[in-house]
């Protein structure tokens, strides 16, 4: 049995891929054209987007080969005569678990060892080569630079859906490169037009011996750069591994900025790789549920509406956590911890 999901996992990971990229090549195409990418780093882009695509499809995949190596046997009548012979329903479902377990652990690895490197590199060919940004405009897990137009910006922890940064410095030049004035704040925010800083001071420098303070707690100035334009510097949570993201949010708590965000993103790396492990359990339970009805065809549908109910849930608690308004524990784990449920008690019914 493990062999016949394993078989159908391979494939339906195969199928996901060949979909997830024939799409994002529609979608994408007409950048890469219009910034006229050399078709090597085309082929690049979406070779290094594979091991994304894959580490995010494997608990589908588990779900469609429980369901349909389920429903075949169902449909042949093996599963009702193991459960002549005595066998219950959890002993035949040992092989599928161990199976996922071992899929949750691979979803983990790639998610750790493997994704952080290749999403870096198809962003940096996305970043540099289409949307032309500088190549050696970096991030570091302390504090992004960003140059514009005699403006130079310092900031330490950027929240792009918010349009918010916090641990700002901003240093204006003239014309010949001479720093003119230097504003620091703890927060600025995006209005659409323009910022609004609080909780800072600006400093003036008339001349070398000469030079004015002035503090403030709201300070709003229009600015040519937005949070878009800074956005590209700093790290998405999958290309960095759990530990890198471990101490990034260690250190943004110990300065006293605002970790929400990275809190979920942390928990989201373990709590995912287990998801895989819930689908199986999830499968089990909805295949003997549906006993002789099950088969490649149901199996099939039925995995994909699964799969959208549980996307459609496990990203509204992460907006939610993402929000504060959910613990990021909770926001995490609740999807999992409800449909693992939910697939254990449809075995339990079974055995009756």
């Amino acid at each position: 049995m493990s062999r016949e999901v394993t078989k159908i996992v391979l494939v339906s990971l195969a199928g996901l891929a060949v979909i997830y990229l024939v799409i994002d090549f529609i979608d994408r195409i007409d950048n890469f054209l219009r910034a006229r990418v050399p078709f090597r780093l085309v082929i690049e882009y979406f070779l290094f987007k594979i091991p994304f695509i894959v580490q995010q499809g494997i608990p589908m995949s588990v779900l469609m080969g429980t369901l349909v190596t389920l429903g075949l046997l169902a449909r042949t009548n093996e599963l009702t005569a193991m459960r002549a012979a005595g066998v219950s329903p959890f002993r035949y479902s040992v092989p599928i678990v161990l199976v996922a377990s071992l899929w949750s652990f691979g979803d983990f690895a790639l998610a750790e060892w493997v994704v952080p490197f290749m999403s870096t590199q198809a962003n940096r060919i996305w970043n540099v080569h289409v949307n032309r940004r500088p190549a050696e405009g970096g991030f570091s897990q302390e504090r992004i630079w960003y140059r514009g137009d005699q403006l130079l910006y310092n900031i330490r922890v950027l929240h792009p859906r918010r349009r918010m940064a916090e641990g700002i410095t901003i240093y204006f030049f003239d014309a010949t490169f001479h720093l003119t004035k230097r504003l620091e704040a703890r927060k600025g925010l995006w209005d659409g037009t323009g910022w609004t800083f609080t909780d800072g001071f600006l400093l003036g420098l008339a001349s070398d011996s000469d030079y004015t303070v002035e503090t403030f707690q709201e300070l709003r100035l229009e600015l040519p750069q937005r949070p878009s334009d800074f956005q590209y510097l700093a790290k998405s949570p999958e290309e960095m591994t759990w530990g890198e993201l471990s101490q990034y949010v260690a250190k943004i708590r110990r300065e006293g900025y605002d970790a929400t965000r990275y809190l979920v993103d942390l928990d989201t790396k373990i709590a995912f790789p287990c998801t895989s492990l819930v689908m199986a359990l999830l499968g089990i339970g909805v295949a003997l549920y549906q006993g002789k009805r099950g088969g490649i065809a149901t199996g099939v549908a039925v995995s994909v509406a699964l799969a959208f109910v549980f996307v459609m849930v496990f990203h509204f608690l992460l907006s939610l956590g993402y929000t504060g308004k959910l613990p990021a524990v909770l926001a995490a784990w609740i999807p999992n911890a409800f449909f693992g449920l939910t697939g254990l008690f449809l075995i339990a019914l079974a055995r009756h």
